[in-house]
């Protein structure tokens, strides 16, 4: 147990990285593979998708997203998107999760926050799997603005909704600690 709160702790948000790291873009392939296979979903649905995006089609990604914020993305974190090893493009397949809201209408309302839990775990499992091979990444939210153009380069299904951009590599700098609010006011214990 303790060496998974271990990486839990190793976790943060890393925007200073770069691409040398030490995993060849084919381990980290099946890192990801091995990560989509066994992270739960409701029902088993899995309808979390993702786009691997590797050097230079990483390093097009971000100039593309810095364009399309007219080159206004913070200077700092644009740098470490840019020179990072890859990207991943994590994504929703809506059309299971409509087929799911006809073969069960009574738990239709449920489905679509159910699929956004299990890309939230898919989302975290990656990003702790990444951070125990010594790869640093960080979340980010640049969609819905970006997402027409997402789904046309990539040529990607209508059905699937575009809901974070994971950039990843070797951890140049360690982030500032963080203060955290005191657990009392976060954890209630009733025995």
């Amino acid at each position: 147990m303790q060496d998974y709160i271990e990486i839990i702790k190793k976790r943060r948000s890393y925007y200073n990285l770069s691409e040398d790291v030490k995993l060849s873009n084919e381990e980290i392939k099946y890192l990801f593979e091995d990560i989509m296979n066994v992270t739960p979903s409701a029902m088993n649905a899995e309808s979390t998708r993702v786009v691997l995006l590797f050097d230079d089609k990483s390093k097009d990604f971000w100039n593309r997203v810095n364009e399309t914020f007219d080159n206004k993305i913070n200077e700092e974190k644009f740098h470490g998107f840019y020179h990072a090893k890859g990207t991943a493009l994590i994504f929703i397949d809506n059309e299971i999760v409509e087929n799911q809201e006809k073969e069960m209408p009574t738990y239709a309302e449920n489905f679509r926050p159910w699929a956004h839990h299990g890309a939230a775990m898919m989302q975290l499992n990656i990003w702790q799997g990444l951070r125990d091979e010594e790869i640093g990444a960080s979340n980010q939210h640049y969609n819905p603005v970006i997402d027409k153009w997402v789904k046309k380069l990539y040529e990607l299904p209508d059905s699937w909704e575009l809901i974070a951009q994971m950039p990843f590599g070797k951890i140049e700098e360690e982030p500032a600690p963080k203060e955290k609010k005191p657990i009392e006011e976060k954890l209630k214990v009733i025995e």
